[in-house]
This record gives C-alpha cells, sequence and structure tokens, in this order.
C-alpha cells in the first residue's frame, strides 16, 4: 500500500491500534500501536500443531487475514451491517452463530435489561 492505515482507539494513552496491513496482495488487520509517528506491529508465537501447545520458534504479525481486496471489503461490510444491526448482504460460505439466515436480523435477546457482558 502507498500509505499506511492506522486506526488508533479513541481515549487510548497507549497509542494501541489497527493497522490495515497489504502483504503480496492479501489484506489484514494487525494489532499494533503507534509511537513517536511510527507504527510497531505487535508479534505472537503461535502453537505448534501437534497439539503439544508449545510455541513455533518463529514470531509472526498478530493478524486476521482478509483475503484479496474484494474479499476484504465483503468480509468488512458483513461486520459493519451486523454491527448496525441492518440486514447483512449475504456471501457464499457464510453463515452466523445464532444460526439466523444471514440478512435476517437476529433474535430478540431473552433478557430486558443490556446484555451481562
Amino acid at each position: 500500500m502507498d500509505k499506511e492505515i492506522f486506526y488508533e482507539y479513541e481515549g487510548d494513552s497507549y497509542g494501541n491500534g489497527i493497522l490495515l496491513d497489504q502483504y503480496r496482495n492479501e489484506f489484514s488487520l494487525v494489532s499494533a500501536n503507534r509511537k513517536d509517528g511510527k507504527t510497531y506491529m505487535e508479534w505472537v508465537f503461535p502453537q505448534k500443531r501437534d497439539g503439544s501447545k508449545q510455541p513455533i520458534d518463529k514470531s509472526l504479525p498478530w493478524k486476521i487475514k482478509l483475503g484479496p481486496k474484494d474479499e476484504a471489503i465483503k468480509a468488512l461490510k458483513f461486520f459493519l451491517a451486523e454491527l448496525e444491526g441492518s440486514p447483512a448482504p449475504a456471501y457464499k460460505n457464510q453463515a452466523r452463530q445464532d444460526n439466523v439466515p444471514i440478512g435476517e436480523p437476529p433474535p430478540d435477546l431473552p433478557y430486558e435489561d443490556e446484555p451481562p457482558f
């Protein structure tokens, strides 16, 4: 990308936020922080896939892969619609956890007050 796109969390005094990263035509959201005008990605040591829960020897950026640009846009629009509570456009191979068809509003909450979280 020509320009770094960084979203800093509002009210955070440590410069924590999210970086939109592009690597080999794949977009991802990366946990990052900004200090003195420079952005630093957060790195992690993922677990081995053998079930041992031991970390691998190589650290990787702490990111969520979104895919190529068109797929990244679809994914972000989907989550934006869910957060806004509007019907989300249906995309292939996606399902919601509450088993409500995509595009339908979620069922009413079983309690009257705000959620307990």
